[in-house]
C-alpha cells in the first residue's frame, strides 16, 4: 500500500507566482491542477498572475471540452474517444478556462537539476486530456527514473485550433491557441521547474498520437525556440500534404473558420459575437462545417494552420527551421496502430494452408510475396499478423525521419514495438499501447498486459530508453545500445520478446501491405 503524506504545511513549494500545496505518495511529490495561465476565447493566452497565500495543488484541473459525439462507424479508430476495456479513457469536469498542469517529482531542492519531460497528450487537435487515459500517470517514471514528470491540458478542437484570421487581426492566432497555450507551459516550466528539482535547460518534450503531432510541431514554431531540448515522437509523425504549400494549408484552415462563421449566421460586422456563442453551438457549426467542405471528421477535424513568426506549418511542406537543427529526435510506433485482427483468436489453430486462404481475403495475388517480406522483417513472428501490419504511421514516420536525418547534425532514432500481446487469442500492439510501457504503468492496463509473460522487462527496457533519452538525449542503455536512425540505414530498435536493432529494410512490405490497407500509406 502506498503511503501518503500531507500536512498543513507539507510539502509546499514556492513558484514564480506564489506558493503551491501538494502532497507525496511514496518517494514522489505530486502537484496536480497548476494554473500555468487564462485566455479568453480565441485569444492568446497570458501567463497565471501572481497570488498570495498558499493554493491547492492535491486535485486535477479542468479538461477541454470535448466535441458532441456524431455518429459515426464502430470501425472508425478516428471518432472522438470512447471508454473501453481496450483502450480505457477518464472523462473529468470541463471548462474552456482549461490551461492546468501537473508535476511528478523526487525532489524539492533546486540543486537537483533532474531531466524534465513535458509530455502532451493524444487525441488529435480536437480531443483528451492530461489524464485521459489512466497510464498517464507519471508517478512510476519519476520514481524509477529519477526525472521530472509535467502533463498539461489545453485548447483543443474550435476553441484552440479554429482559424478565424480571416476576420482581422484579433484573431490572427486563433488558428494556434492550442500549441500557444503548450509554449506558455514550457515558459512555466522555464521559470518554475527548478523549484521541483527540475533543470530547465534540460526539457524532452514527448508525445502519443496527437501529442506527438503537437511535439513535432513545436519544431515549427520560432516562440517555442530554446525552451525544449529534445523531441519524442511517439505514433505522431504521420502527416504529409506534400502537395501542398504553406499558404494553400493556411486557406484550407481558414475555409474551415469562414466556413464555420456562415453557418452561425454572422459576418464581419458581428463577428465578435462567436466569442460568446454557447460552445456546443460553436463545436457543431465547426463539425458541419467541415462536412460541408469534406474534410475529415473526428479527431481529423482540426490542426495547427500556418501563421506568420509564430508557426511555420508542416514540416513536409515548409521544411524544417534551422533554429532547430540541433535538436534529436525519437520517432517510432507500434505494429498493428489501427489493424485490428482480434477475431482470428489463436493463431495456432489455424493449418499454414488455412492461413495462406486467410491473408488471400486481404492481399489477393501478393499474399505470397508478402508472407516472404513478412517473414524477413519480422522473424519467428505468426504469418497471420502480417494482417496488422500499420500502412498509415509507419511510411509517415519514416518519411519525417528521412527528411529530418537529411537536414539536422542532431541524431535521430527510430522504434518499432512489436511484441504480440495474449489478449484475444494473440494481438498486435495497437495504438496507444506503447504508453503504459514508457510511464512503468502495464499493471494499470489489463488488456495490454495480461498473461504477457515479458511485460515487466519489456518496460524496463522501453522506460529506460526514454529516461537515458531524457538524461543525454540518447537513448541508449547498457543492457540496449542504440543506432541512429541515417538516410542510408532506417536502424530502428525493435521492442518485443527479444529487443535490439533491426537493419531489414520494410519498405516494400509496407508498399504491398499498403495497397490493400484501411489506412493506406
Amino acid at each position: 500500500m502506498k503511503k501518503v503524506i500531507r500536512t498543513p504545511d507539507f510539502p509546499i513549494v514556492t513558484t514564480k507566482q506564489g506558493k503551491l500545496h501538494g502532497f507525496q505518495e511514496d518517494d514522489v511529490y505530486q502537484f496536480r491542477g497548476i494554473r500555468y495561465g487564462t485566455a479568453e476565447r480565441f485569444e492568446l493566452p497570458r501567463a497565471e498572475e501572481p497570488w498570495e497565500g498558499v493554493r491547492d495543488a492535491k486535485a486535477y484541473g479542468y479538461v477541454c471540452p470535448l466535441m458532441p459525439e456524431e455518429p459515426h462507424a464502430e470501425d472508425d479508430p478516428m471518432s472522438l474517444p470512447q471508454a473501453s476495456f481496450e483502450m480505457p479513457h477518464v472523462f473529468w469536469p470541463e471548462s474552456e478556462n482549461c490551461l492546468y498542469l501537473n508535476v511528478w517529482t523526487k525532489h524539492l531542492d533546486p540543486a537537483a537539476k533532474r531531466p524534465v519531460m513535458l509530455w502532451l497528450h493524444g487525441g488529435g487537435y480536437a480531443a483528451g486530456s492530461s489524464i485521459e487515459i489512466p497510464a498517464y500517470d507519471g508517478h512510476n517514471l519519476a520514481d524509477h527514473g529519477d526525472v521530472v514528470i509535467v502533463s498539461l491540458n489545453h485548447r483543443l478542437n474550435c476553441i484552440g485550433f479554429l482559424d478565424l484570421s480571416s476576420f482581422g487581426e484579433d484573431y490572427r492566432y486563433s488558428g494556434c491557441l492550442g500549441m500557444a497555450d503548450i509554449v506558455l507551459a514550457l515558459q512555466w516550466i522555464r521559470d518554475n521547474i527548478a523549484s521541483f528539482g527540475g533543470d530547465p535547460g534540460n526539457v524532452t518534450v514527448a508525445g502519443q498520437s496527437g501529442g506527438g503531432g503537437k511535439a513535432a510541431a513545436l519544431l515549427q514554431m520560432p516562440p517555442a525556440d530554446g525552451l525544449y531540448h529534445g523531441i519524442i515522437i511517439q505514433s505522431g509523425a504521420f502527416r504529409s500534404r506534400s502537395s501542398m504549400t504553406a499558404e494553400s494549408e493556411k486557406r484550407r484552415w481558414q475555409a474551415l473558420g469562414e466556413k464555420t462563421v456562415e453557418i452561425l449566421e454572422l459576418s464581419d460586422a458581428d463577428i465578435d459575437e462567436i466569442r460568446h456563442i454557447p460552445y456546443e453551438r460553436l463545436a457543431r457549426a465547426a463539425q458541419q462545417a467541415g462536412k460541408e467542405l469534406g474534410y475529415p471528421a473526428g479527431l481529423m477535424l482540426f490542426e495547427p494552420s500556418p501563421t506568420e513568426n509564430f508557426y511555420t506549418g508542416l514540416s513536409n511542406v515548409v521544411g524544417f527551421r534551422e533554429e532547430t537543427r540541433q535538436i534529436p529526435v525519437i520517432a517510432g510506433t507500434v505494429l498493428g496502430e489501427f489493424s485490428f485482427s482480434h477475431d482470428l483468436g489463436d493463431k495456432s489453430r489455424y493449418s499454414e494452408e488455412e492461413k495462406r486462404k486467410i491473408l488471400e481475403k486481404t492481399f489477393g495475388e501478393d499474399t505470397e510475396r508478402i508472407v516472404g517480406l513478412f517473414h524477413k522483417v519480422y522473424p519467428g513472428m505468426d504469418i497471420l499478423y502480417a494482417l496488422s501490419v500499420d500502412t498509415l504511421f509507419r511510411p509517415g514516420t519514416v518519411r519525417f525521419l528521412c527528411q529530418r536525418a537529411a537536414f539536422t547534425y542532431a541524431p535521430c532514432y527510430n522504434y518499432m514495438m512489436s511484441f504480440i500481446m495474449p489478449y484475444m487469442g494473440g494481438t498486435a500492439p495497437w495504438h496507444c499501447s506503447c504508453i503504459p510501457y514508457v510511464f512503468r504503468n502495464v499493471e494499470m492496463e489489463p488488456a495490454h498486459c495480461t498473461g504477457h509473460a515479458y511485460a515487466a522487462s519489456l518496460q524496463d527496457c522501453v522506460s529506460d530508453a526514454w529516461t537515458a533519452f531524457m538524461e543525454k538525449k540518447d537513448p541508449s542503455t547498457p543492457g540496449l545500445p542504440w543506432q541512429k536512425f541515417t538516410t542510408e540505414d532506417h536502424a530502428r530498435m525493435i521492442f518485443a520478446e527479444n529487443c535490439g536493432i533491426s537493419h531489414v529494410d520494410d519498405s516494400e512490405l509496407l508498399e504491398l501491405t499498403g495497397r490493400h490497407a484501411f489506412f493506406p500509406g
